[in-house]
């Protein structure tokens, strides 16, 4: 969005990826955006405005992390993003009926529509580049393999009405492309962060944006007071006239940088962070007197192990016949919560003494029956003989046929398993979680089942087998790093800019401060500032 942004307004520019892939994590991304008051939210159902966007806003965000200031440059420049975006590539956005915001019951929340989903793009537009294309995770996509919108994801994952026909839609997309077949796995319709994604490189190609693999960039350029350049691995200096903008994600891959840094136990194996993500470019500006934030704080999320990696799950931990426990088979929190906030109740557990490193996912047959994990697709439609390499002794999945073997398998305590199952099973017939309130505002119901009733999240998990997996304090990357102003200006150790440098995106220290307002508020701010960044390198006002 950078190099879009400045190249529009006639800026020479140049892309640097130190990966042999390009797109980073935002191309593992859904690709949403999280824009409130955007011109097409009444097809959610939903009005908006600046003032409720704010209230709300404000009244998620600590006040001591964020303040007014920046979060209406926000909400003002998200807008005007999202129309450049628009206007300048092949991508439409749709607002998502029921895509509610994370925190119900916050003044200014709204039920849907903020969170915007992208078009698809036809991936052959991007030739051979397409399989330098970070990937997106197979955990995103049916039965690992076929790519499905955000959109099309919701309906399939709450089984909404048309799910099934949704479902063969995208299979028979996916099949009938021959061509692609014969390149490789490889789905060649892009949806989520691969659409988004090709549709800037599309757009900045046309513009002349040059974009080159493999270029680590090992120091900064500054003379002057001013930066106007870079040095790549080989010792190559690279002048940038305008400016260099740092859009290289957080440190989650860099070990040493989690210790000193993030609450501990920390693990970068867990991150869903592309690895290349290593903090070089924050370092590289902290040695020119840049300053930071937030490097205590990730974008948490529930992880668990797959064969191809770390994958998140968003839904998973909603549906009823799921309960998440520590080594005494105990229940810490409420499942359902927004995944951010899984930061929060891990290390507040850890604190408390409770053994949750690692914690268990726990659910019955009717739950492996009927709804995905992990990008394991329910059983009514892949049953486990056709997933060996996923469940198994030393696989993502454990399965037993009693409470007891389960327990026995994971090295869980029984009693206080038993113990809690039964409690589960009677908050299920009552509707109610007199623990932790699970199911009981609309964030958690967003991914539960409507069709399970009194409480869409919770089930009475009296259905043998069983299944395990072993839970993980993932994230998607990290919250800290430099500290900006309004333009994405990186900020000085005296309150001033370093002038030519700019960063955006998990490069910077999060503008939405420890919490997750909704979901795209990683993009979003990334995108927005992104926008306001290429403007201002090229001096001109938007």
């Amino acid at each position: 969005m950078s190099a879009l942004s400045a190249a529009n307004l006639g800026a020479s520019v140049l892309v640097v990826e130190k990966g042999g892939l390009w797109g980073g994590t935002s191309a593992k991304s859904g690709g949403g955006l999280w824009v409130p008051n955007n011109r097409n939210i009444s097809r959610a159902g939903v009005s908006d405005s600046s003032e409720e966007a704010f209230e709300y806003m404000r009244g998620v965000i600590p006040a001591g992390e964020v303040d007014d200031a920046t979060i209406m440059n926000y909400i003002e420049y998200s807008l005007k993003m999202l129309n450049f975006l628009e206007a300048q590539t092949e991508l439409s956005y749709t607002p998502i009926p029921g895509y509610a915001d994370y925190y119900p019951g916050v003044e200014g929340w709204k039920p849907g529509g903020r969170t915007v989903d992208p078009s698809s793009v036809d991936g052959r537009k991007l030739g051979e580049m397409l399989y330098k294309l970070v990937d997106s995770p197979p955990a995103s996509k049916a039965l690992s393999v076929f790519s499905m919108s955000v959109s099309e994801a919701v309906q399939i994952l709450t089984r909404m009405p048309g799910w099934k026909r949704t479902c063969l839609r995208v299979f028979w997309g996916y099949l009938t492309d021959i061509p692609g077949r014969l390149k490789g796995r490889r789905d060649r319709h892009l949806a989520q962060g691969n659409a988004l994604l090709s549709a800037l490189y599309l757009s900045c190609k046309a513009k002349g944006v040059e974009l080159v693999l493999e270029t680590p960039v090992v120091s900064l350029v500054e003379s002057g007071g001013r930066v106007n350049g870079i040095v790549v691995e080989g010792g190559k200096r690279i002048a940038a006239g305008k400016g260099v903008v740092i859009a290289a994600g957080g440190f989650e891959h860099n070990q040493e940088t989690r210790e000193a840094n993030l609450p501990m136990p920390t693990s970068a194996a867990s991150s869903s962070g592309v690895e290349t993500n290593t903090g070089d470019l924050i370092a590289a500006a902290e040695k020119l007197g840049a300053t930071t934030g937030m490097m205590h704080d990730a974008w948490w999320t529930p992880t668990v192990m797959t064969p191809s990696g770390p994958a998140v799950l968003f839904s998973e931990k909603s549906k009823p016949g799921l309960i998440i426990v520590d080594k005494m088979g105990q229940r810490f929190m409420n499942e359902s919560i927004t995944y951010n906030s899984y930061g929060d109740c891990f290390y507040r557990a850890c604190k408390e003494g409770k053994d949750v490193f690692p914690a268990y996912c726990i659910f019955d047959s009717h739950y492996r029956k009927k709804y995905m994990f992990a990008g394991l697709v329910q059983a009514e439609l892949s049953p486990d003989f056709m997933n060996r390499a996923m469940i198994g002794e030393g696989k993502m999945l454990i399965k037993a046929r009693s409470i007891k073997e389960i327990s026995q398998k994971i090295g869980v305590d029984y009693e206080g398993l038993k113990s809690t199952m039964t409690k589960v099973r009677t908050y299920a017939e009552a509707g109610v979680d007199q623990d932790f309130g699970r199911g009981g505002d609309d964030h958690d119901v967003m991914y539960g089942d409507p069709e399970v009733k009194p409480n869409a999240c919770l089930g009475p998990m009296t259905e043998g087998p069983y299944y395990a997996a072993e839970l993980l304090l993932g994230d998607l990357g990290t919250k800290g790093g430099l500290e900006i102003n309004h333009d994405g200006q990186v900020m000085n150790e005296k309150g001033g800019v370093i002038d030519g440098l700019y960063a955006v995106g998990n490069s910077t220290s999060s503008i939405m401060g420890s919490k997750y307002p909704g979901a795209g508020c990683t993009l979003g701010p990334a995108m927005a500032i992104g926008f306001k960044a290429g403007h201002h390198a090229m001096g001109k006002p938007i």
